[in-house]
């Protein structure tokens, strides 16, 4: 879980990053806030640790609302005349949202073995 936390936070500053190229290239403002919304679903869950299925959940919760408001964004994005490297980008954070998302949900039943302290059953 941490692997997937670390890569939530990366993803996080990618889509702020995103969201300053879109201020930038004056999309529909849609746009900027869809994607503060997605990176802010994402910071929420990043820093803390999910040991149990409960908190788990949540991390796979926050990926879904994050895949959701990047496809929101990119449905914006699509609706007004922009440049074709927005498209490009959040095309592939909707990609990289589908991706945590998928991650989050293969472990979302992981439980800790007590033997190892790094291995986990399915």
């Amino acid at each position: 879980m941490l692997r997937l936390r670390i890569f939530a936070s990366v993803v996080a500053i990618l889509s702020l990053a995103t969201m300053l190229l879109a201020v930038v290239l004056a999309a529909p403002i849609g746009v900027a806030v869809a994607l503060l919304v997605a990176a802010a679903c994402l910071a929420i869950v990043a820093p803390f640790d999910a040991p149990d299925t409960r908190r788990r959940l949540r991390v796979l919760l926050a990926c879904v609302a994050y895949l959701a408001a990047v496809a929101v964004a990119l449905l914006f994005t699509r609706s007004g005349p922009t440049e074709p490297v927005l498209l490009i980008v959040l095309t592939v954070l909707v990609q990289l949202g589908f991706g945590l998302a998928c991650w989050a949900f293969a472990t979302r039943k992981r439980r800790r073995m007590p033997q190892s302290r790094r291995y986990f059953d399915n």
